[in-house]
C-alpha cells in the first residue's frame, strides 16, 4: 500500500478512463489495497492513532492515563503566586508561593538555601557544638553559673551575689580587699623567718632562737648556752641589804632589807640587812623646828608675808622677821625689818589684796 509520509495514494493505473474498459487486475489490486487500508493501523499523519489497540493508540498519541491525582489537580482554582500540595492520596490543594518562597526552593544545594535564609553557618548562626548542645539543655534559676563536669558537658552551681562582686574585680590586689584579705593590712605579707617560725615542732619547753640564717627550736638547756646564759647550777646570792639567793635549780627569792627614814644628815650606806640614802639636796625635810624667830627655813618651806609693794610671780624678794609683833613676816619693802630669813624666796599668790599680804616659797 503505497503511502508518503503516511498519507495513502492509490496504486498507477487504478483510474478508470472515459470510453476504455476497465482492466480486472489492476481494479482489483486497488480494491485489495483499500481493503487492508482499512483494517490497518491509519497513521497519526492520516487522522488515526497508528495503533490497532487504546492503549497503543495512546502511547502513540501521547495521551496521559486517566488518573485521580490529576482529576484532583485539574480541578483546582489557580491564581498568581501559588503552588499545588497534597493533602491526602490523590488529593491536591494550593498554598501561596511569594517570590522568596521561589528564590528558596530553586537553590541548588543546602549551602546555598542557607545563604539565601540568611543562615550561613559560622557567619550568620552558631555550628553545631556539643557543649553548646549541652549548656542549652541545663535548667537554669537564679543566681546560678555554669561549669564543666567532663569534655563538653556542663552543669549549674549556685553564684551567690558575694561571689559576683568577687569575679567583677579588675585584678589581684581588688580581689584580695574583697573578702578582706589585704596583704599587710588585714593579712601578714610572706617572710622566709615567719615561714621558718610556722615549721618549728611546738615541742613543751622549746624556745626560738635565731642561727644567724634562720630561727630554729632549741631547749631549755640548749638555748641558754646559744644565748651565753647562765645554766641551773649557777648560784645567786644576795649581797649587801638583800636576804635570800641560791642555785638556780629551783625559783629564788631576794628581799630588800627595811630602810631608815631618810631625813637632812641621812648619807649613802648599806648593812648585809639594810641600806640608806643620801637626801641629794639641803633641807629638803618638812620644818619641824619650835624656836620663834628661827631665820633659816627648809627649801620648799611656804610662808605669807605683809608688803607695801606687790610682788610679781616668781619674784624673788628678801623676806625678814617683822619687829612689830611675833607672828607676822614682812618684806624688804616693809616697815619693821628685823632679822633676814636665810636663802631665796619667790612669790607665789597673793593672800588677801586689802592687806597687800602675798605667799612665799623657799627656793634655794
Amino acid at each position: 500500500m503505497p503511502r508518503t509520509g503516511g498519507v495513502y495514494s492509490p496504486p498507477a493505473g487504478t483510474k478508470g478512463v472515459p470510453n476504455t474498459t476497465i482492466q480486472s487486475v489492476p481494479y482489483n489490486a486497488l480494491i485489495d489495497d483499500l481493503t487492508a487500508d482499512a483494517n490497518a493501523a491509519r497513521p497519526i499523519t492520516a487522522g488515526g492513532t497508528g495503533a490497532t489497540s487504546a492503549s497503543a493508540a495512546r502511547t502513540a498519541l501521547g495521551a496521559q492515563t486517566a488518573s485521580a491525582a490529576l482529576s484532583s489537580i485539574a480541578g483546582l482554582a489557580t491564581s498568581a503566586d501559588k503552588t499545588i500540595y497534597t493533602t491526602a492520596a490523590d488529593a491536591y490543594a494550593t498554598t501561596a508561593l511569594t517570590p522568596f518562597g521561589r528564590s528558596l526552593i530553586d537553590d541548588a544545594d543546602a549551602a546555598t538555601a542557607r545563604s539565601t535564609l540568611g543562615l550561613v553557618i559560622g557567619t550568620n548562626v552558631q555550628a553545631f557544638d556539643a557543649g553548646l548542645q549541652s549548656i542549652a539543655g541545663l535548667t537554669t534559676a537564679a543566681d546560678r553559673m555554669i561549669y564543666t563536669t567532663a569534655a563538653d558537658t556542663y552543669a549549674i552551681t549556685p553564684l551567690t551575689a558575694f561571689a559576683r562582686t568577687l569575679l567583677d574585680d579588675a585584678d589581684a590586689a581588688t580581689a584580695r580587699a574583697t573578702p578582706g584579705l589585704t596583704i599587710g593590712t588585714n593579712v601578714q605579707a610572706y617572710d622566709t623567718g615567719l615561714a621558718a617560725i610556722a615549721a618549728l615542732p611546738v615541742t613543751n619547753g622549746n624556745f626560738i632562737v635565731g642561727n644567724g640564717t634562720t630561727w630554729i627550736a632549741e631547749s631549755g638547756a640548749t638555748a641558754r648556752a646559744s644565748m651565753g646564759a647562765a645554766s641551773t647550777a649557777t648560784t645567786m646570792t644576795a649581797g649587801n641589804g638583800l636576804t635570800g639567793g641560791g642555785d638556780l635549780s629551783v625559783s629564788r627569792t631576794l628581799a630588800l632589807g627595811t630602810p631608815s627614814s631618810i631625813t637632812n644628815d641621812t648619807t649613802n650606806s648599806v648593812t648585809s640587812t639594810s641600806h640608806t640614802h643620801a637626801l641629794g639636796f639641803t633641807a629638803a625635810e618638812v620644818y619641824t623646828g619650835s624656836t620663834q624667830d628661827a631665820t633659816s627655813l627648809p627649801i620648799g618651806h611656804v610662808l605669807s608675808a605683809s608688803t607695801n609693794t606687790w610682788i610679781n610671780r616668781n619674784q624673788s624678794v628678801g623676806i625678814y622677821i617683822y619687829t612689830g609683833q611675833a607672828m607676822s613676816y614682812v618684806t624688804q619693802y616693809y616697815s619693821g625689818l628685823g632679822a633676814q630669813l636665810a636663802g631665796t624666796w619667790r612669790a607665789r599668790g597673793v593672800v588677801a589684796g586689802n592687806d597687800q599680804i602675798q605667799l612665799f616659797q623657799r627656793t634655794a
